[in-house]
C-alpha cells in the first residue's frame, strides 16, 4: 500500500508563492511612490525656500540698500560650464531674455543666503531670475508621467 502523505500540494504551494510575491512587488511599488512624493515635497520646499531669500536680496538691491548686491554668479559669465551649457542646450529659458536677470547660485551662494541646510547633489546648480523671482533647478525633477520639470512654477502644480 502506498503512504498518504499530508502536506501542501504542489498547487497550494505555487498559490502560496504566488500570493507572496503579490504582497512584495505591491509594498515595493507603495514604497518607490512614497519615496517620490517625498523627493518631490523637498525639492518643492528647497525651492520655495530659495524664492523668498532672492525675493528679500531683490528687495533690497531695489532699494539701494548699502553692500546690497544679487547673489550668486551671472549665467552669462558661466556658459562654459559643462552643466549650465547642457542646461541651455534644452532651452528651458531664453537666456538672452532682456526681461530677464538670471544667476547661478552655487553651494557658497546658498550659505551666504544662509541656507546652508538645502543640499545640492553633484553637477547641479540653482538658476534665479531677479526679475520675476522664478527658481530653476538644472537637475530637474521627473514626474511620474516622463516629463522633466525645471521651475518652480511647474513643480508646484506637479502631485504624485
Amino acid at each position: 500500500m502506498l503512504k498518504k502523505e499530508d502536506g501542501l500540494t504542489y498547487i497550494a504551494m505555487i498559490f502560496i508563492i504566488v500570493l507572496i510575491a503579490l504582497i512584495v512587488f505591491a509594498v515595493i511599488y507603495f514604497a518607490r511612490m512614497q519615496i517620490s512624493k517625498e523627493n518631490l515635497e523637498t525639492l518643492k520646499t528647497n525651492l520655495l525656500l530659495i524664492q523668498g531669500k532672492v525675493e528679500l536680496v531683490s528687495q533690497h538691491v531695489d532699494m539701494k540698500e548699502k553692500d546690497a548686491k544679487l547673489t550668486g554668479t551671472k549665467l552669462a559669465d558661466m556658459k562654459e560650464d559643462e552643466v549650465i551649457k547642457a542646461f541651455l542646450e534644452k532651452q528651458i529659458i531664453d537666456s538672452e531674455s532682456k526681461d530677464s536677470d538670471f544667476y547661478v547660485l552655487k553651494e557658497q551662494d546658498l550659505k551666504d543666503l544662509e541656507l546652508s541646510n538645502i543640499q545640492m547633489e553633484n553637477g547641479m546648480y540653482y538658476i534665479v531670475d531677479y526679475k520675476t523671482n522664478d527658481i530653476i533647478t538644472t537637475k530637474g525633477y521627473t514626474a511620474t508621467d516622463g516629463q522633466t520639470y525645471y521651475k518652480l512654477t511647474d513643480i508646484e502644480k506637479l502631485e504624485n
